[in-house]
């Protein structure tokens, strides 16, 4: 019978003593982070290990949406809209760790943020990076209807027959959703932190992150719905 050690006995190389260890790097992950004694607070771990999680999903989310985007462009819908679904979940964590930042009262949070500089949000390299591949992920998806040779109304009236691409636009709603409702939460931690009249780390006022929420990567699939609702009340027939 094999001994045990053979099995536990690392054989990757790197740091670490186990492979578990030498594959994610553990070591250098985990020392990403302030020592207790460099903390300018206690909250600060939490604050930092909230938005490093949030960086490495983020990314995670991005890397995939980059896939669906190379599949959808060469028309294979089922496997676009699978990476989208992953992706999708993905984004799920990060809304849920703003919450986290929330136990953070106020005048304990202005303690931390004297050591930010002028860092904020709104520099998130994980956000900026879905916030590009989201536009291109709408051309190719406006290409391939485009190439199906119907209109919009026809995929959500036909989407039986167009199924693929029918599941592929609703994993872009989904992710445009989860967008919006990053911006909404994170806005909210803004107000509930700082206030909502103020002007955040960066020089930019709150209020900025309200006008942002207007925006949406995907609108036409959104008012697709008002027209379907619209023309579905012309169709009933009229109430005595």
């Amino acid at each position: 019978m094999t001994h045990r050690d053979e099995f536990t006995k690392p054989i990757l190389p790197g740091k670490g003593a186990t492979d578990y260890e030498r594959y994610l790097r553990t070591d250098e992950l985990l020392a990403l982070q302030k020592s207790p004694a460099e903390l300018s607070h206690q909250d600060e771990m939490t604050f930092m290990v909230v938005h490093q999680s949030s960086e490495l999903l983020l990314k995670g989310a991005a890397f995939e949406l980059g896939r669906a985007l190379e599949h959808l462009e060469r028309g294979d819908f089922a496997n676009s809209a699978r990476l989208m679904r992953r992706a999708n979940q993905l984004l799920e964590p990060p809304i849920g760790l703003l919450h986290i930042l929330e136990t953070i009262t106020p005048y304990d949070y202005h303690i931390i943020r004297a050591g930010l500089g002028h860092g904020s949000g709104l520099d998130s390299p994980g956000f900026l990076s879905l916030l590009h591949i989201g536009p291109r992920l709408g051309q190719a998806f406006h290409d391939q209807l485009k190439h199906a040779g119907i209109t919009l109304d026809d995929l959500y009236r036909r989407h039986e027959e167009f199924f693929g691409l029918h599941d592929v636009a609703e994993r872009l709603v989904d992710f445009d959703e989860r967008m919006q409702l990053f911006r909404f939460h994170h806005l909210k931690l803004a107000e509930r932190i700082i206030g909502g009249r103020v002007v955040g780390t960066m020089g930019t006022p709150v209020e900025v992150l309200q006008q942002r929420m207007e925006h949406w990567l995907y609108k036409d699939l959104w008012d697709i719905r008002n027209h379907i609702t619209a023309a579905s009340h012309q169709a009933e027939p009229s109430k005595k």
